[in-house]
């Protein structure tokens, strides 16, 4: 099966057909990006990102919620699950061209963060499992762990957010960088640096203070 890229119109129709909109993935990116950019200097160092990850993964299922998705925090990986435990998907931080429609599917998009060995055998599933994924088939639901995921991948920098709903199907290192399917939408709402969540992520330099010592000698 040769990867594929949907942008644009065909990127909100593929949507679609995962019983997805452009509102369900903005809501979750907006939900993240509103506790993030509620730290301050005084948080703990990484906290800006900790909480969009949370809140974006939250802000996903809530809104998917009274369409029937269900939900796991299984191997600490926060999954949401569509009605007919066919797929589920999970938002993580992303590095590379991540909503690049020209980017190549191998190497070029990665996760942002080092992945375990959960992350390693829900890829190796996914690549197992392509011949078998469809939307609209009957499908014998079974542990969250053995269904495919797909990845909201999210990526701050000082010109805003960019994202793309992709489906991973390999890794090389700790990185999962290989893409089966990537959903990019042409509309984006989070362009500014009001949105470069990785801003807030910088510990603040401070000058070092200086206390002079004097030394009196033995005594």
């Amino acid at each position: 099966m040769e990867p594929v890229c949907h942008f644009g119109i065909s990127a909100v129709q593929r949507l679609g057909e995962l019983d997805l909109t452009t509102l369900a993935l903005h809501k979750a990116l907006s939900g993240g990006s509103a506790d993030a950019r509620m730290c301050t200097e005084m948080d703990a160092p990484g906290m800006a990102g900790y909480a969009f990850w949370s809140r974006s993964n939250r802000a996903l299922r809530e809104h998917l919620a009274r369409e029937g998705w269900t939900y796991t925090n299984s191997q600490s990986i926060l999954r949401t699950i569509h009605p007919s435990g066919a797929f589920a998907i999970t938002a993580v931080s992303g590095s590379g061209s991540v909503g690049d429609e020209n980017a190549d599917f191998s190497g070029a998009v990665r996760t942002k963060n080092p992945k375990g060995s959960a992350i390693a055998k829900l890829v190796q599933r996914n690549h197992e499992q392509l011949p078998l994924f469809s939307i609209g088939m009957p499908h014998k639901r079974g542990e969250a762990t053995d269904i495919p995921t797909w990845f909201l991948l999210y990526k701050s920098s000082k010109e805003g957010l960019t994202f793309e709903l992709s489906l991973p199907v390999d890794m090389h290192g700790k990185n999962v960088d290989t893409w089966r399917e990537r959903i990019i939408l042409s509309e984006n709402p989070f362009t500014g640096p009001e949105f470069d969540i990785k801003r807030l992520d910088e510990v603040p330099s401070v000058a070092p203070v200086e206390v002079p010592v004097k030394f009196k000698g033995a005594l």
